[in-house]
């Protein structure tokens, strides 16, 4: 599979907290053909991996909760049953330190991993969870843009009002480009861009209040490629799932959203298996070709 290098800012790694990890193991693993495997001896992750490349982070509530309690912080504890989004950074300290600076929350301060890099989590100014990831060099790579993997992102920034400070927030943290493509009274849309390519969606107002029925839902979502949108919501359901919001013919293509055995909501979009003449490890992060997203 293409491997993309890992540019600062860009989202990396989409990590699940959950309060039935083993149903949710074995939903992805059966939906997303992800293989699981311990990440280090006593931390009670899973790393899950598509064709060798890590995609995401499986971690069990009990564990987000002792570690809340570590840091006499409850928000952690708070996000069983949600994904979180995790964007690569080249020092974790230092961004950290940016971000409040800029306003941020700070959930978990900058820890060690042991593969060699470090990560911590923020809460930005509409109060979504924010994963930063600091990876080796050797392993500064992403799997995204087809089935199993990751292949758009999407934050869901409540109020109207708030939206600016948002945007501005993402610019001076991560050099975002940002442009809006729909501003209304009622709601607004915007693009974030990396080299003019659209790698995710900002959007704010009464039509975003979330997938479902989450009505106040604030923070971001990953849409997770598959071949086949029609086969993958009949297996979501086969294996324990709920489906959200059926499969719908959109600008971006198929989509449609569900929810995993424990509740967990995402988004699958149906995209298409790359050129095999075109998967070569080489390929720069902008060749990925989001323009439907535009």
């Amino acid at each position: 599979m293409p491997a993309f290098p890992a540019e600062f800012g860009m989202p990396v790694r989409v990590d699940l907290v959950s309060s039935a990890p083993r149903k949710s193991e074995r939903f992805y693993r059966e939906l997303m053909g992800w293989e699981f495997a311990a990440a280090g001896e006593g931390e009670g992750r899973r790393v899950a991996k598509l064709m060798g490349m890590p995609v995401s982070v499986l971690f069990g509530a009990d564990q987000a909760s002792d570690q809340a309690a570590d840091q006499a912080d409850s928000a952690a504890a708070a996000t069983a049953d949600q994904w979180r989004v995790n964007f690569h950074v080249d020092d974790v300290a230092a961004v950290v330190e940016k971000a409040r600076g800029l306003g941020a929350d700070v959930v978990r301060e900058p820890v060690a991993l042991v593969d060699g890099g470090a990560m911590a989590v923020i809460v930005d100014p509409a109060g979504a969870l924010v994963g930063l990831l600091e990876q080796p060099g050797e392993q500064a790579f992403v799997a995204a843009g087809e089935p199993g993997a990751p292949v758009w992102f999407e934050l869901i920034a409540g109020d109207v009002g708030g939206f600016d400070d948002v945007v501005s927030f993402y610019h001076e943290l991560f050099g975002w480009e940002v442009a809006v493509r729909a501003r209304t009274e009622q709601g607004v849309y915007a693009i974030a861009m990396e080299a003019g390519a659209p790698f995710a969606g900002l959007v704010a107002g009464p039509q975003a209040a979330g997938p479902g029925d989450q009505g106040s839902f604030t923070g971001w979502l990953a849409y997770l490629g598959v071949e086949n949108i029609g086969q993958a919501v009949l297996r979501t359901q086969e294996l324990g799932g709920e489906v959200l919001v059926p499969v719908q013919d959109t600008e971006f293509g198929p989509l449609a959203t569900i929810a995993d055995p424990s509740g967990a909501t995402t988004v699958l979009c149906e995209v298409p298996l790359p050129p095999e003449d075109d998967a070569r490890e080489s390929d720069p992060l902008q060749s990925i070709d989001l323009s439907q997203f535009q």
